[in-house]
């Protein structure tokens, strides 16, 4: 060999990570996301649709929705009855929800209450009106002549 020729120089080993023999490597956190992330985005795609339903679907005569609205108008008029049904759909459209519902009292007496459910503007409103009937005593007396 002539000193004027420059030797090859051999090629350079790659590094690698050193790793003891037998280890696993240690556990990557996308499962975690996946774990949280995609129970997290069902709940608040619920959520989400929840309240875009209040903003396009009025509410049904026997819905939660539709029993909070009149519990709320009844205790404002201190009226509260024993329970909330039965509650009856007289008609629905996309316009106009309208309901029917004969309530218990506790002294016996009941509610008739017809309320509607409609579109004022881009917000559902409701309107209603209430009936009292008296108890029915089938006790009474046959009138004395």
């Amino acid at each position: 060999m002539t000193s004027g020729d420059p030797s090859p120089d051999p090629a350079p080993l790659r590094a690698r990570r050193w790793s003891p023999a037998g280890s696993t490597p240690p556990p990557s956190n996308r499962w975690i996301f996946r774990l949280i992330g995609i129970p997290a985005l069902a709940i608040a795609g619920v959520l989400i649709y929840r309240g875009v339903q209040d903003r396009f679907f009025l509410p049904e005569c026997d819905s939660s929705r539709a029993k909070t609205t009149l519990a709320g108008v009844l205790k404002d008029l201190k009226s509260e009855p024993l329970r909330y049904e039965p509650i009856k759909t007289v008609s629905s459209s996309k316009e106009r929800v309208v309901c029917y519902a004969a309530l218990p009292l506790p002294d016996g007496s009941s509610l008739d209450v017809d309320y509607t459910f409609f579109w004022q503007g881009s917000v559902a409103d409701m309107k209603y009106s209430i009936a009292r009937r008296p108890a029915d005593n089938s006790t009474l007396e046959a009138p004395r002549h």
